[in-house]
């Protein structure tokens, strides 16, 4: 007979755990899987203390995305985050974009309360729609709800019915 070496309890030989506590009975302890000899294993290629840098990632801080409303002209800034909830805000409902499109646009314009993320990836940024009433396009082709697509300086971006220029550049001193 096996005794479990935590509560007492005896098993049949070939018993593996212990019914009464789920301890492994060969060993006593819990299951793990056992390390490998040292010279088993590959020699390690990686220099902890050195890396090679990340294609898209940059160490500067990255240009703050802006969008630019065409029919108005009005610029729009984007928070410095790596993820912006993009929509109109709606109290009630507790919703509250980071970027809250609500008092430049009007509500049959078509944009939802929870639009789209723009995701920031080092100096790259991407467009996710999060499934929106009316979509989410990019240089005119509708987006894949929760995919994400690339957006580069320069690019219109459609949400709704309004038309936004992405400008990704240093903002010049006038």
């Amino acid at each position: 007979m096996i005794e479990c070496l935590s509560c007492g309890r005896k098993y049949r030989p070939g018993t593996l755990f212990c019914s009464e506590c789920g301890i492994y009975l060969v060993t006593g302890g819990a299951l793990q899987t056992d390390p490998l000899p040292e010279d088993e294993l590959p020699d390690s290629k990686a220099n902890p203390w050195t890396s090679a840098p990340i294609e898209g990632f940059s160490a500067t801080p990255p240009i703050p995305l802006r969008l630019k409303i065409i029919a108005t002209g009005r610029e729009l800034h984007s928070p410095s985050r790596t993820e912006v909830h993009v929509g109109r805000l709606d109290e009630k409902h507790d919703v509250f974009p980071d970027l809250d499109l609500g008092p430049s646009v009007k509500l049959a314009d078509g944009i939802s309360r929870r639009h789209c993320k723009i995701h920031r990836r080092g100096s790259i940024y991407l467009v996710e729609d999060v499934g929106s009433a009316n979509g989410t396009f990019v240089n005119g082709q509708r987006l894949t709800s929760h995919l994400l697509h690339m957006i580069k300086d320069g690019d219109e971006l459609q949400l709704g019915r309004i038309k936004f220029q992405v400008i990704i550049q240093e903002q010049s001193e006038e």
